[in-house]
């Protein structure tokens, strides 16, 4: 679960933790593509710093644009360097490195975008821990109310997967990608998600009423879920159990981050269309 503390704290601290973690998970996502193709190109450093930094400079379709293009092209004319030496995978290799910087940019950006967002909310407690802990930068108590959430979501939908798919579980939900989910251990996490929505829209005061948190837990939720596979997906062609090791018993950061990369991205543009048209 993503750190409380710089979550709370905000501005570039968690801006800092949240790059850290996308930085590792960049780096087991290399070692799995290697496996896949043949050189992934490491070009998606720099370009994941430049996703970082848009959210303090204020999104714009230039800057999208630019870290995009980056993304794609700074593999493409190093492949087309390789192709004078390498006569196969180069191809793959920048398909599988402009992918990968992609995969993690946009939630890297997306995260410290929704906990950036400006707003207030109806609980007094939450702004007052919102301006106690921020120091010299905005305090943004709605962002963190909205990332808080999505993090609860996301963590708790995957817990009830679990507890609900080891107990109840007999349907397998896609054998040929991960041999252990179950449509019951993924009807769990759902409502797992929309129950932890419902209730975190309230205690945060986000001024949404509990059914409309509902249906925001159960749709990312599920987004969630689909970022589990596509992560056991990566694994399941690269031939191993685990994306890497930083976690001692628990695998790498992408075994951690994996639901977590999809219901970033989901969620800031859902809370940005809540915050539009409904409150």
């Amino acid at each position: 679960m993503v750190g409380i503390i710089p979550t709370v704290m905000g501005g570039p601290v968690f801006a800092t933790m949240l790059f850290l973690l996308c930085l590792i998970g960049y780096r087991e996502y290399l070692s799995l593509a290697g496996l896949i193709g043949t050189r992934p190109i490491a070009s998606g450093y720099l370009v994941l710093l430049l996703f970082a930094l848009l959210p303090f400079f204020g999104w714009s379709a230039c800057g999208l644009l630019g870290a995009g293009a980056l993304a794609i092209g700074l593999p493409l004319a190093i492949a087309i360097r390789r192709a004078s030496y390498q006569d196969q995978g180069v191809i793959i290799d920048w398909a599988l490195s402009s992918a990968g910087t992609l995969y993690l940019g946009i939630p890297l950006a997306s995260g410290i975008s929704m906990r950036l967002e400006p707003g207030q909310v109806t609980r007094e407690w939450l702004s007052e821990l919102a301006s106690l802990s921020s120091l010299s930068w905005g305090a943004a108590p709605r962002g963190l109310a909205w990332t808080l959430t999505l993090i609860l979501l996301t963590w708790l939908g995957d817990t009830g997967a679990f507890l609900i798919g080891r107990r109840w579980g007999k349907h397998l939900l896609s054998p040929a990608i991960s041999p252990k989910k179950t449509v019951e251990g993924a009807i769990g996490g759902m409502l797992a998600s929309a129950l932890t929505a419902a209730l975190a829209v309230y205690v945060f005061g986000l001024d949404v009423s509990p059914l409309l948190g509902a249906i925001i837990g159960a749709i990312v939720g599920l987004l969630g879920q689909a970022g589990d596979l596509a992560e056991s997906l990566m694994k399941r062609q690269a031939g191993v159990k685990d994306s890497g090791t930083f976690i001692r018993g628990h695998g790498g950061v992408l075994d951690r981050i994996d639901a977590l990369l999809v219901t970033l991205t989901a969620g800031w543009y859902m809370s940005l269309a809540i915050d539009r048209w409904f409150t």
